[in-house]
């Protein structure tokens, strides 16, 4: 009977506990321009992001993204990253966001790919139509990457719905 007590009172409180925390995910569409030595490529995908605002202006972010296209003209080419850091915002309806990332690139194409250590720097706007969602017209990040002594210079524009929670 304690174990029951104990599994409901765990249940009862979760709730409380996570409106104690302001969770957001975001996902949507990315389009990334590739400084991919010797040329640029231009592709399209998806960007999805889950902070944890522990604070109500100060968070901590991990941000997922799939682009593809052709690179270097090689079609069916892939670029992933997974970037973490913190992120700052303003909590209005109309809220403003800046985040400083670091993590890893990955890309893949015609037989060969590779990774890398990046960062990445940006920020969006989140315009929230209710409690629980919120549309960001915008988000603008720089990524840089290094693959074989060359820098990369990359720049991601995305849009989506933010889920808060």
């Amino acid at each position: 009977m304690r174990k029951f007590v104990f599994f409901l009172g765990v249940l009862l409180l979760l709730p409380v506990a996570a409106h104690a925390q302001h969770y957001n995910l975001y996902a949507g569409y990315s389009y990334l321009h590739l400084d991919s030595s010797p040329s640029t490529a231009s592709l399209n995908g998806w960007d999805a992001a889950f902070t944890d605002n522990f604070a109500s202006a100060v968070g901590v972010t991990v941000d997922l993204s799939g682009n593809y296209g052709t690179i270097n003209g090689v079609s069916g080419s892939n670029v992933h990253s997974f970037l973490f850091g913190p992120q700052l915002r303003f909590p209005a309806t109309v809220s403003p966001f800046v985040h400083g990332l670091v993590g890893g690139v990955h890309v893949g194409g015609g037989g060969a790919s590779g990774t890398s250590l990046a960062e990445g720097f940006g920020g969006g706007i989140d315009i929230h139509a209710t409690k629980l969602l919120a549309f960001r017209p915008i988000q603008v990040d720089y990524i840089h990457s290094r693959f074989n002594s060359t820098g990369q210079n990359n720049f991601r524009i995305s849009l989506g719905l933010v889920f808060n929670f």
